[in-house]
């Protein structure tokens, strides 16, 4: 299977001044308009939650959409 564009979003809270605000904004963000094949884009998230993330045990969630060709 090809995806043929894929956006992929990291929240979380950032800090200012010493201290942590209290609304969750993107702090990373990767988007593409190239296809990928679905197992590299498997390998893509995880070695971005790695890279992002250093195993803070984010929740992931995941919405895919088919659309006709055109």
């Amino acid at each position: 299977m090809h995806i043929d564009k894929y956006k992929i979003y990291s929240y979380g809270k950032t800090w200012k001044d010493g201290k942590q605000s209290k609304k969750e904004e993107i702090t990373h963000m990767l988007t593409s308009d190239e296809c990928i094949d679905g197992k590299s884009l498997l390998r893509l998230i995880d070695d971005l939650d790695d890279a992002w993330h250093r195993h803070e045990g984010k929740e992931v969630e995941v919405e895919i959409t088919f659309k006709e060709r055109v």
